[in-house]
C-alpha cells in the first residue's frame, strides 16, 4: 500500500486505494434450469482478497482487504453508491446542512440492530467517533475527523473527548457540529473510521475487540464468520437482522486470499473464484476476457520537482523533462496495467464542473503540462542549461522498491537521455517509507517519483499537495497565487459549489502551466468478474460492494 503524510502531527497513514466507478446493474429472476424442473441458483460466490487482514476494528484498519471486508459486513450512516455519489445507510435520507453548512442533523432508521440483537442508536455513533480522536486509543485515521469541531484539539490533549462536536439527541437523531463548512464531509460519514461501535461489545473485548470475527458485531448486509489475524479465508453470512436484508441476495460469500496475481487467475479460469484483481500487464492481457472491467482508482503518479535544487528551480528545465516523457508510450507500452495517459494533477471521476458536468481533469488540464514534444524539449532544455551555465546536468531520482515505480523511472531515464544533450539521471530505489521519508525532509534527491490516492472525492485531497508548507508537498514547491486559490476554496468559497470549483481549476492551470509536478499516469484497477455474478459494485476506497449481487446461474 501507498504511504500518506498529513499537515497534523498525526503518523504517517498507509493510504486507501480510491477504487472508482464500475457499476454492473442487471435486473431479473435469479431461476436456472428449464420447464417444470426450473430450480433455484445457488446464492453463493467467491471473491479474491489480495492479502491478508490486520483487524476488524474501524478505527484501526488502514488496508484495502479490510476496508471490503467490512464495508460489506458494517454500514454507517451513508454508502457510497459508487465513486462519487453517497446514498442513505444508517441514516433515513441525505442531509442538507444548517448553520453556514457546519451543521448535520441524521435521523436513523427505526428498530435497527446489531448482529447479536442489541438496538443500534445514535449514542453507538458518539462513542465511535470519540474512541477514534481520543489520543490514547490511537486511531489510524484520527486525522479524518478533524473537520468536526474541537476534534484537533482533543487530538492534541487539550480538551476532553466529551467536547466533540457529536450528540445523540435521542436515539435515532445524531447531531453533528463541525468546526468549519467541510464539503466532503458527505463522503468522511460513508468511511469506515466513521462506522457505529457497539460500546458494551467493544469494552467487553477490550483491546482484542475486532481481532477475530467471534470478537465483533456486525451491522451491515453480512456477518463475519470463521476469521482471525491468521486466516487465508473466511465466509460473509447474509445477516438476519439488517435493515434491508430483503435487498440482499446472496446467501453466502467466500473471500480467499491470493496473494500471486499468477495464482488468482488460475483459479478464476477453473471457476474457483468469482471475481478478482488483475495485476501488472495482466490487465492488457485479459482486455478481452468477457469478464474484465476497468475504472479509475482515485490515483495520480507523478514527478515532484525538488525546488531546493538550483536546477529544478528553473522552468524550462522542469518543462523540458516533462516534454521528453511519451504517456501514452508509458502506460501502454510499459506499466500495461490499465493505467491512462494524465490531464493534470487530478484524476478523472473526482469532480464534475456544476455548470456543465465536465470532468474536472479535462476541464482544467493545460495541454503543454503532459504533452510529448522531443522537439519543443529540446528547444526548452537548451534555453534552461544555458541560464544555468552548464553543458552536463547530473539528477537524483528517488522512488519507491514497487516495479510499476522503478519501470517507469526507467523508462524517464532513457527518454531524458535520449533527447535532453547532457542530462544524467541516476535512479535511487528506496523502500516506500524510507522514499517518503527522503522527499519529506526535502534533501537528498532532484526528483521523486511518487503518487497520489484519494481517500475521499474531493479535489482538497490533491490540492493540498502543492500548498506551501503542506508536508506532503514533495518537492516544496510554493507559489503565493495558487496558495490563495487554495485558500479561498477551503475558506472563502467553501459554501459555494461553482465558485470552490473555479478555485481549483485555476489553482491547477497555475500550478500546471508552471510544471510545479510531472503527471506521469492516472491509476486503473482492472478486475475480472464472472458474468453470472451480477450486481457488484465498485467504490471509493471501499473495495468491492456486494449488498446487491446475485448469480445467475
Amino acid at each position: 500500500m501507498t504511504v500518506k503524510f498529513w499537515e497534523e502531527k498525526h503518523m504517517q497513514k498507509s493510504v486507501k486505494r480510491f477504487i472508482g466507478t464500475a457499476l454492473v446493474l442487471v435486473s431479473g429472476i435469479i431461476l436456472a434450469g428449464c420447464g417444470k424442473s426450473a430450480t433455484k441458483v445457488q446464492q453463493t460466490a467467491t471473491i479474491m482478497e489480495q492479502a491478508d487482514i490486520s483487524s476488524l476494528d474501524s478505527s484501526q484498519i488502514t488496508d484495502v482487504g479490510a476496508l471490503e471486508t467490512v464495508n460489506n459486513s458494517q454500514e454507517g450512516l451513508y454508502r457510497m453508491k459508487n465513486s462519487t455519489t453517497v446514498i442513505p445507510g444508517l441514516a433515513t435520507a441525505i442531509v442538507k446542512p444548517t448553520n453556514g453548512q457546519t451543521v448535520y442533523t441524521f435521523k436513523l432508521r427505526k428498530n435497527l440492530k446489531w448482529s447479536n440483537g442489541d438496538a443500534l442508536t445514535a449514542n453507538d455513533f458518539v462513542y465511535s467517533w470519540r474512541r477514534a480522536v481520543n489520543p490514547t486509543s490511537k486511531a489510524a485515521n484520527a486525522y479524518m475527523f478533524l473537520p468536526i469541531k474541537n476534534a484537533k484539539q482533543i487530538e492534541n490533549g487539550k480538551l476532553p473527548v466529551s467536547k466533540l462536536g457529536v450528540q445523540a439527541v435521542n436515539k435515532t437523531t445524531l447531531k453533528v457540529t463541525l468546526a468549519q463548512a467541510t464539503p466532503y464531509f458527505k463522503y468522511l460519514v460513508a468511511a469506515v473510521p466513521f462506522l457505529p461501535l457497539n460500546q458494551k461489545v467493544v469494552e467487553k473485548y477490550g483491546s482484542s475487540y475486532g481481532t477475530s470475527a467471534a470478537k465483533t458485531v456486525f451491522d451491515g448486509p453480512f456477518t463475519i464468520q470463521n476469521w482471525t489475524t491468521s486466516s487465508a479465508n473466511w465466509t460473509l453470512k447474509k445477516n438476519p437482522n439488517y435493515w434491508d436484508k430483503k435487498s440482499v441476495k446472496l446467501s453466502s460469500v467466500k473471500f480467499q486470499v491470493a496473494k500471486s496475481p499468477e495464482t488468482a487467475l488460475s483459479l478464476y479460469q477453473s471457476g474457483k473464484l468469482d471475481n478478482i484483481v488483475l495485476a501488472g500487464q495482466q490487465a492488457a492481457q485479459m482486455k478481452k476476457d468477457k469478464g474484465y472491467l476497468s475504472y479509475p482508482s482515485g490515483e495520480t503518479d507523478y514527478l515532484a520537482y525538488n525546488f531546493r535544487s538550483k536546477a529544478m528551480r528553473n522552468l524550462n528545465i522542469r518543462k523540458a523533462i516533462s516534454l521528453a516523457i511519451n504517456r501514452e508510450s508509458l502506460t501502454q507500452n510499459v506499466l500495461k496495467n490499465g493505467a491512462k495517459a494524465p490531464y493534470g494533477l487530478a484524476p478523472e471521476e473526482i469532480s464534475k464542473n456544476p455548470s456543465n458536468g465536465k470532468d474536472f481533469a479535462k476541464d482544467s488540464s493545460v495541454k503543454e503540462s503532459v504533452a510529448y514534444n522531443p522537439t519543443l524539449a529540446k528547444k526548452y532544455w537548451a534555453k534552461g542549461m544555458k541560464q544555468l551555465g552548464l553543458t552536463k546536468l547530473n539528477l537524483k531520482l528517488v522512488c519507491y522498491d514497487v516495479d510499476s515505480f522503478k519501470n517507469s523511472a526507467e523508462y524517464i531515464q532513457a527518454n531524458t537521455k535520449k533527447y535532453l544533450k547532457g542530462i544524467n539521471i541516476q535512479i535511487d530505489v528506496q523502500p516506500k517509507v524510507q522514499a517518503i521519508t527522503t522527499m519529506q525532509k526535502k534533501t537528498g534527491y532532484d526528483l521523486g517519483f511518487t503518487n497520489w490516492i484519494a481517500s475521499y472525492p474531493d479535489l482538497n485531497e490533491f490540492f493540498q499537495l502543492l500548498n506551501t508548507n503542506n508536508v506532503n508537498n514533495a518537492g516544496n514547491y510554493s507559489n503565493a497565487t495558487y496558495d490563495k486559490l487554495y485558500s479561498n476554496a477551503n475558506v472563502k468559497d467553501v459554501t459555494s459549489t461553482q465558485k470552490r470549483y473555479d478555485d481549483f481549476k485555476q489553482a491547477n492551470q497555475v500550478a500546471m502551466k508552471q510544471q510545479a509536478i510531472a503527471a506521469l499516469n492516472q491509476g486503473q484497477i482492472a478486475r475480472l468478474n464472472k458474468p453470472s455474478l451480477q450486481g457488484v459494485t465498485y467504490a471509493a476506497a471501499q473495495g468491492i460492494s456486494l449488498k446487491d449481487a446475485y448469480r445467475t446461474k
